[in-house]
């Protein structure tokens, strides 16, 4: 099971991902990821997470990993998944 905060690989996609949903969540097989992608600039809703890669907050997909082959890589730091899940919650807040 992946974990909020893992850096994943997923079979047949180009782009890591970051896991943002919280551990009972992922539990079920599924999770809510947000790309990791280098080369894009940077926007009020992306997050660098080293030198040429940033988390694009803005971009949260569901994935079934119980379909799809995965590898977790890393992991990010309580500090940046904080900075991360900040930008993505300020996208669902109400008025």
């Amino acid at each position: 099971m992946v974990e909020q905060g893992d850096i994943i690989k997923i079979e047949n996609i180009s782009q890591k991902a970051l896991v943002v949903s919280k551990d009972p969540y992922n539990e079920s097989g599924h999770v809510i990821v947000c790309p990791i992608v280098s080369g894009s600039p940077e926007t009020a809703f992306s997050f660098p997470i080293s030198e040429e890669a940033r988390v694009l907050c803005d971009n949260p997909r569901q994935l079934d990993l119980t379909a799809r082959g995965y590898t977790v890589l890393n992991r990010l730091s309580l500090a940046n998944l904080i900075q991360v899940i900040d930008r993505l919650q300020s996208l669902l807040d109400y008025y």
